[in-house]
Parts: C-alpha cells; sequence; structure tokens
C-alpha cells in the first residue's frame, strides 16, 4: 500500500506517480502535480494531488440492507473509489439477505462501513452492461446517450431511460 504525502499547511494528501519527468503536466498544473521530497529516501518525487470525491455512486449486482456489496464481474476502479469518496451510494440489481454475504465473505467487494445508502435499482448499468445480469450493450441507447451528453441533454436522457421504472 502507498501511504500518502503529507504537505502544505492543510495536510493535502497526494500520492507518488511514476512516468512524470519531463512531462509537461507538472508545470501546466502546478496546482494538481507537484516536485517533493520523498520522505523516504530523500530523492525527488512526482506527486498527484489524492482526488477526494464528495459522493461516489457504483452500480453493482448484489448488495444487502448494510451496504455489503459485490462486484460479481470486472470491478475497475469501483473500489477504490468507494474507499476515496466522502460518502458512496451503491445501487444494485437485488437486495440479497446478509447470511450471503456471511457464507462467502471474500465476495464482498465493498464493506457496509463505507457506504451511506443502498438503493435497489434493476437495469441500473443500462445502456452498459452489468455481467452476468444482462451482457449486451444497447448500442442504440449508448448512442443516444452519446448525443445527449454531447448536446448537454442528459437529464431529459435519464428522465427517458427511467420512464415506467418508479
Amino acid at each position: 500500500m502507498i501511504n500518502a504525502f503529507r504537505a502544505g499547511a492543510y495536510g493535502v494528501p497526494f500520492l507518488p506517480v511514476g512516468g512524470m519527468w519531463g512531462s509537461d503536466l507538472v508545470d501546466i498544473r502546478p496546482e494538481f502535480f507537484q516536485v517533493m521530497k520523498s520522505p523516504f529516501d530523500g530523492e525527488e518525487v512526482v506527486v498527484v494531488k489524492a482526488l477526494v470525491p464528495d459522493y461516489a455512486i457504483i452500480h453493482v449486482q448484489e448488495a444487502d440492507i448494510y451496504g455489503n456489496a459485490r462486484i460479481l464481474g470486472p470491478s475497475y476502479q469501483d473500489a477504490l473509489l468507494a474507499r476515496a469518496a466522502k460518502k458512496t451510494i451503491i445501487t444494485t440489481e437485488r437486495i440479497v439477505g446478509t447470511y450471503r454475504m456471511q457464507e462467502e465473505p471474500k465476495l464482498t467487494s465493498i464493506p457496509h462501513f463505507l457506504v451511506e445508502a443502498v438503493v435497489e435499482l434493476p437495469g441500473g448499468a443500462k445502456p452498459g452492461i452489468c455481467f452476468p445480469e444482462y451482457v449486451k450493450v444497447d448500442w442504440d441507447d449508448h448512442k443516444a446517450y452519446q448525443k445527449a451528453v454531447k448536446a448537454g441533454d442528459v437529464k431529459a436522457f435519464a428522465d427517458k431511460m427511467l420512464e415506467g421504472r418508479a
């Protein structure tokens, strides 16, 4: 595990990043990237300001009422995002009994103490996929979503997608 470097009057956490030497990003974005001395060996290292989002909304296949959540397919960065955010909201294909989590605790991707709320929302990852629930992307809906993003009309797209669910 990488420990966060502490810097500045407010103790803003920074994380060391490799491969930044020679990049213009350090000079272009000084509010985000810094060069610091490593507390371990005194070498100079490029660090990036840690992201701490207010909320993470993560869709999973299974969760219990307490917020223990299972990601049954690829998890990508979801478990890390839940740990970085100040508050995490889980949307789930289905709410299952807590006994399911107790039977195989190693399958719990996100533990309850990181979760603020759980919402049962079947199909909540559409127009994407949520393996193994639905494994095909609805390309027409996906293209409509991309068009809505470009047009700044995501709310109308979301309203259309949610029709009939409430």
